[in-house]
């Protein structure tokens, strides 16, 4: 994930009321450690990418939040 993309995320995160990366592991249901891989790049799953978009409202197209 690109270091924009994360400061993006973390911004929403904020802002919908998620304070960490196990908090929102927690709200998707997964293990803490699969977003915190995703997040430095280590592991790549869209459908991960797009269920964290979708909660946090924002687009999951990375070439749509590229071109903004």
């Amino acid at each position: 994930m690109l270091p924009m993309q994360w400061l993006k995320i973390k911004i929403r995160m904020l802002e919908r009321g998620i304070y960490s990366q196990k908090a929102l592991a927690e709200r998707l249901g997964v293990n803490p450690s699969t977003i915190t891989r995703l997040l430095k790049g280590e592991r790549k799953s869209r459908r991960l990418e797009k269920r964290i978009a979708e909660l946090l409202g924002i687009p999951a197209n990375r070439d749509e939040t590229e071109s903004k």
